[in-house]
């Protein structure tokens, strides 16, 4: 683009008008100035072109040869330049066809019942979810891999990359297998006696109730680790070890998996469930009208 000539586009402009109209007079109208500005505005264009471009005859401003064969290019572009600069066409949501997310198996739970309204509503559009397999996966949301993410963070986190709406908070407890007739708050010897169960949605070897732990110089054994949080409490039966997790899927599965649920010994810090985005979509229609939809079904205010 370096051979680009270095010229005032607002003299092409003028041009393009005059071209059109053979006014300097309305030329001047059209484009909010004064006569006497477009006047000189020409003059300037005459000399960086080294063509008169106009001659005036009967109060009508003829091109020049030299004029015609600049309009011939110019015009056609200041068309598609004009094209460009409009308004988009209006936005169709009933023309979107498919929206991407990324979730863990528990985020992607929590996001069934606003997924099947929005199916209900909306019957040509697919939801492709695909498996969360970092926390926040910058780099697929930025090349548009991912339209949206669903992930979880437990500490307030701010990026100039990302833009993101805070869905809702919750708190971890534990279960065990109904059969250890455990006390509703665990002691902190019997937490730390028993196996437990870690859930690693990134494959890590520590988890959050590790490292609240660890700050009392403690730890745990932990004697499985699956990334999937869905099927775990099912492998606590007949076992006498401990799976800490979120309260809200816990509440669903303990009773109807004969489990019991627990207060943690420790403070456990709570965790935050979001929707990211990356910034650089954020005027995309697409994007959005989702994330409106989302916050009308769970009554949120809309990210600023």
């Amino acid at each position: 683009m370096s051979n680009i000539p270095n010229i005032d586009l607002n003299l092409l402009k003028l041009f393009v008008v005059l071209y059109e109209t053979g006014s300097v007079t309305e030329t001047a109208n059209i484009l909010h100035m004064s006569q006497s500005a477009c006047s000189h505005a020409l003059t300037r264009l005459r000399a960086r072109l080294k063509d008169d471009l106009f001659v005036r005859e009967n109060n009508k401003m003829l091109a020049t040869e030299y004029a015609n064969r600049l309009a011939a290019d110019v015009m056609p572009a200041f068309e598609a330049i004009t094209l460009g600069l409009q308004d988009a066409k209006p936005f169709e949501p009933h023309l979107v066809e498919r929206i991407t997310l990324a979730a863990t198996d528990y985020t992607a739970w929590c996001l069934k019942p606003f997924l099947r309204n929005l199916l209900n509503q909306f019957r040509h559009l697919s939801i492709q979810i695909i498996q969360l397999e970092e926390r926040i996966p910058v780099q697929a949301l930025k090349e548009q891999k991912l339209d949206i993410v669903c992930g979880f963070e437990h500490q307030q986190e701010t990026s100039e990359s990302l833009a993101q709406l805070k869905w809702f908070e919750g708190e971890y407890v534990t279960l065990s297998c109904a059969s250890q007739s455990l006390p509703q708050k665990l002691p902190l010897a019997t937490f730390m006696s028993k196996p437990h169960v870690l859930i690693a949605p990134w494959n890590e070897t520590r988890g959050i109730v590790d490292h609240t732990l660890a700050q009392s110089k403690k730890s745990r054994k932990v004697v499985l680790a699956t990334p999937h949080m869905l099927n775990t409490p099912s492998l606590l039966a007949d076992t006498d070890w401990l799976l800490t997790l979120p309260a809200k899927y816990a509440e669903h599965v303990a009773k109807a998996s004969g489990l019991t649920i627990h207060k943690p010994p420790v403070e456990i810090p709570n965790y935050r469930v979001k929707l990211y985005w990356h910034k650089t979509r954020q005027c995309d229609p697409k994007l959005q009208w989702f994330v409106t939809q989302f916050c009308q079904f769970y009554s949120l205010s809309n990210p600023t």
